[in-house]
This record gives structure tokens, C-alpha cells and sequence, in this order.
């Protein structure tokens, strides 16, 4: 495939918004401490000030690596900082993505080689819009900004690690990375997922500038976000502290969705009126029912499903306590339980996260069981119901799972500190 060809093919990938047709008002992001970090940090590439004191230490690429939380407003947030900079945004069409998944990550990289010629291409498409001429009077800036969402669905495309380790493989080298430098193209990559960043973390500063970690929200800020979305709509009405109890470790576009459709099943079922309408019930119905599932909690119960390979009513965590653990009798005693247990299978990555979560949840407990398992001694009951909330334990001996173990603790002990929580 010719040069012109290969560009051309490699623009069905991309989808170049012009800073015009960005709508997205600041009063609808939410705002926090981290959003600072990120502003200034683009402000410092976009606006090329060489002349400041920072410049005679660090050279910043224009390269930045952001950790956040699945429903997080952070690509609004983006875009609308092009709109202010009049910049060009640009991210991944999922959906030609989703047709030609082997075909694009071939092409991933050449994407960043050919980028500046893809986008002047594309613009001069653009500029023979009618919208689009009007707003020629104002001069879009060379530089541009390119959004990599790597979100659950994209990882599902193309592999958990695949984007990111390719990327940096390619562009750890200099002339290939000065290629990206050269096209005024500032990245901003986005990430969900700890895992993704700890395969490459020998990798990342060689190519980025530094890793931006926005938290989740705290039970302040979910505060915040119900009492503006109650301003905004003074005749719907909710107890806020219930709701905020019941969304922890819920994301601001997670939970306005939740209100929404609050809202929305509210007039189905009883008409909304003009002066007030109260939808706590209705709300807490949604959550616990589960016709109303948080992104974040759908990564959960997916982990929870993969843990879980029989029905629940017949599963070995079931069987364990009511068949066994209920009873003064060591575990170790109970061969055909046991035996169930070690034939479940677990993938290495599965078996990894499967401790990851028990070490961040019981891990002193864990280790005094174990130890207890090593010896052959009696488990007290609530050894034993704890137990039975990790059965995977069981599916090595002891000394290995206490391995296990260990490394799982290290590996949040690290995470933990590298994101200085």
C-alpha cells in the first residue's frame, strides 16, 4: 500500500473534532483538585513559554499519562479545554475499531507518523462545510490534542496491554518519539486500571512526562455532586446522605445517570408534578434491585461471575459454609470439599486478582489462617466464615498460597505508594 493509501486508510480510525463544534459548557464538569494539575500542565505545552525557569531543568514532551475512575467527566473536561485553546481534539472511533481490531493495531503507530498530513487532509474536507466557514475568521491553533480513552471496551479489542506496551515500545526511541514532538501533537492517554500501568512501569517516564492520578470521588464530593444537581433542578427533591451512602465509589457521570433515570422511573410510575417530587425510594430501588448498575460495578460483578464457574445455590463457596464451616471440624478433614475446590480452575491473571482482593481486604486474618492450615490446627468459626469468602486459598497448600499472598500485598503496597495515597 502506497503512502497516500495507507493515509487515507488511516483516517477511518480517527475522529477530528473542531474546537467550534465542542458545545460543553464549563459549568457542566465537575471540578477538583486534580483538574489543576492537569490544566496547568497543558497550558505549560500549549502555550510554549521557553522562556520559563522550568525549561533549564525538564524539556516536558507534551506526553501525559492519566489514571482515573470509569465514569469520571475527564474527557468533557478535555474536550473543553480545546474548545477555550481553540484547538483540534481528537480521539479513536470505537467503532471502525470494533470492525477492524487486527487491523488497527498494526496500524496503531503509524497513526502518530502520519498524523499532521491525516489532519490537514481531513480539515480541508471540513472547511467545504458550510458551518465551517463561518468560523474561518478565527485561526485554529497548529497544535493539537489527541485523546487515548483506554477503556474497558477498547482493551476488549485489542488486548488489556496491548496499545500501551506497543506504544511505548515504538516510541521509547528517540528519532521515532521527536516524529510526535515535531507535529505539535500533545497526548493525553487515559487509563482505568492499575494493572495496565504496573506491566509497563520501566517504560513510562522514558515516553511520558509524569502519571496523573485523579482519586475517586470522597464522600464529599458525591455531596457536592447531588446538591448541584439538586440546585439545578429545584423541583426534584432526595435525601442526599442516604444517596450519598449509596453511591461510594461512585463517579459523577455515574451517579447524575443514576438521577436521570430516578427521575424518568419516577414520571413512568406516578407522574412528575410541578412542585415537588421526591425520588429517594425509587433511587435506593434502582441500586438495589440492580436495574441501575455503575460502570465500575459491572467491572465487579464480571471479576465475581469468572470467580464463580457453577450456579449460585450450588457453588463450592456455598457448600463450604453450609456444609462444613459451620461445623467444629478443621477444614483440612473435608476431602471431597476440598477436592471440589482445587479442581475449579483460575487463570494466572484471574488467580492474581482473586488475591489482590483478599490481601487489600483481610490480609493479617488470611495469614494467621493460613499458618493455622500449615499446622493442622482447628479453625475457630469466624476462621472459617472468613475463609469461606476466599475458597480459592484452598486450591493450593498452604505454604504456596501464603506465597501467594505475599506478592499480591506487595504489589498494592506499591501500587499504594506510587500513586501516594
Amino acid at each position: 500500500m502506497n503512502d497516500f493509501n495507507r493515509k487515507k486508510n488511516l483516517i477511518k480510525f480517527l475522529n477530528i473534532i473542531n474546537p467550534s463544534e465542542i458545545n460543553i459548557k464549563k459549568e457542566e464538569i465537575f471540578y477538583r483538585e486534580k483538574y489543576k494539575e492537569i490544566i496547568n500542565y497543558l497550558k505549560l505545552i500549549l502555550t510554549e513559554s521557553k522562556d520559563l525557569e522550568i525549561y533549564n531543568y525538564v524539556n516536558p514532551k507534551g506526553l501525559v499519562l492519566i489514571h482515573a475512575h470509569p465514569g469520571i467527566d475527564l474527557l468533557d473536561y478535555l474536550k473543553l479545554i480545546c474548545s477555550n485553546f481553540y484547538i483540534h481534539c481528537v480521539q479513536f472511533k470505537e467503532s471502525e475499531i470494533a470492525e477492524n481490531p487486527k487491523e488497527f493495531l498494526e496500524d496503531f503507530t503509524s497513526i502518530f507518523n502520519y498524523f499532521d498530513e491525516i489532519l490537514i487532509e481531513e480539515s480541508g474536507k471540513q472547511s467545504k462545510d458550510k458551518n465551517q466557514k463561518e468560523d474561518n475568521s478565527k485561526e485554529i491553533n497548529n497544535q493539537k490534542l489527541l485523546i487515548v480513552n483506554q477503556n474497558q471496551r477498547l482493551e476488549q479489542l485489542v488486548g488489556v496491554n496491548n496499545l500501551l506496551q506497543k506504544f511505548l515500545f515504538y516510541y521509547q526511541e528517540e528519532d521515532n518519539l521527536t516524529k510526535i514532538i515535531k507535529n505539535n501533537l500533545v497526548i493525553i492517554w487515559v487509563i482505568y486500571n492499575y494493572e495496565g500501568i504496573l506491566n509497563v512501569s520501566d517504560q513510562i517516564y522514558k515516553v511520558f512526562d509524569f502519571i496523573i492520578r485523579v482519586p475517586i470521588l470522597n464522600k464529599m464530593e458525591r455531596q457536592q455532586v447531588f446538591r448541584e444537581f439538586m440546585e439545578k433542578n429545584p423541583k426534584i427533591s432526595f435525601d442526599i446522605n442516604k444517596l450519598v451512602e449509596l453511591t461510594e465509589e461512585w463517579e459523577v457521570e455515574e451517579i447524575n445517570h443514576l438521577l436521570r433515570t430516578g427521575i424518568l422511573k419516577h414520571h413512568i410510575n406516578a407522574d412528575l408534578n410541578t412542585t415537588s417530587n421526591e425520588i429517594t425510594d425509587i433511587i435506593i430501588d434502582l441500586v438495589e434491585s440492580r436495574e441501575f448498575i455503575p460502570y465500575g460495578k459491572k467491572h465487579l460483578e464480571k471479576n465475581k461471575k469468572e470467580q464463580k464457574s457453577i450456579p449460585e445455590g450450588s457453588s463450592t463457596e456455598k457448600n463450604i459454609t453450609e456444609r462444613d464451616l459451620k461445623e467444629h471440624i478443621p477444614i483440612e478433614s473435608k476431602e471431597e470439599i476440598l477436592n471440589q475446590i482445587k479442581s475449579e480452575n483460575y487463570s494466572e491473571f484471574m488467580l492474581n486478582q482473586l488475591y489482590e482482593n483478599a490481601a487489600s481486604e483481610n490480609y493479617n486474618e488470611l495469614v494467621l489462617i493460613i499458618d493455622k492450615l500449615d499446622k493442622k490446627e482447628p479453625l475457630e468459626d469466624n476462621d472459617r466464615k472468613l475463609l469461606s469468602k476466599y475458597p480459592f486459598i484452598l486450591n493450593n497448600s498452604p505454604s504456596r498460597a501464603q506465597i501467594f499472598l505475599e506478592k499480591a500485598k506487595k504489589r498494592i503496597d506499591m501500587i499504594t505508594k506510587s500513586f501516594g495515597k
